[in-house]
């Protein structure tokens, strides 16, 4: 798990998780298409930004009662913040590295509470 990575679990009663897989597949695509998979236990959504500046690879498994939900930061996007960080470095003497890493951070943070909020919005709705 990476300083930017979103990892939280929650203990959950489900009795369809594909309904609840197509649920969060349809909320957090937001009219676009991203690729993802749908299987008996996991949903798998590939570069989805999650409300977000920064776009997130997705993963939601369901082992009874707990849900555990991952989402990594994109590779790109990774490689995007670590070269900011190194010409801030550089050119600014550090002082634009806590701006760049308070950004990311926070993107984060939305992110932990778009996807808790979904999750108990679907616990209202079922």
């Amino acid at each position: 798990m990476g300083l930017f990575d979103v990892q939280f679990d929650k203990e959950i009663k489900l009795k369809k998780q594909k309904d609840f897989y197509a649920f969060l597949n349809k909320k957090l695509s937001d009219g676009q298409t991203y690729e993802h998979t749908i299987d008996k236990n996991a949903l798998t959504i590939e570069k989805n930004p999650i409300t977000t500046a920064l776009k997130y690879n997705l993963n939601i498994e369901f082992s009874s009662p707990t849900l555990y939900v991952d989402a990594k930061l994109d590779n790109n996007y990774t490689l995007f913040i670590t070269v900011l960080i190194i010409l801030a470095i550089l050119f600014t003497y550090g002082t634009m590295v806590v701006p760049i890493v308070a950004f990311v951070y926070f993107q984060k943070i939305k992110a932990t509470k778009h996807l808790k909020a979904l999750i108990s919005d679907y616990s209202l709705v079922e």
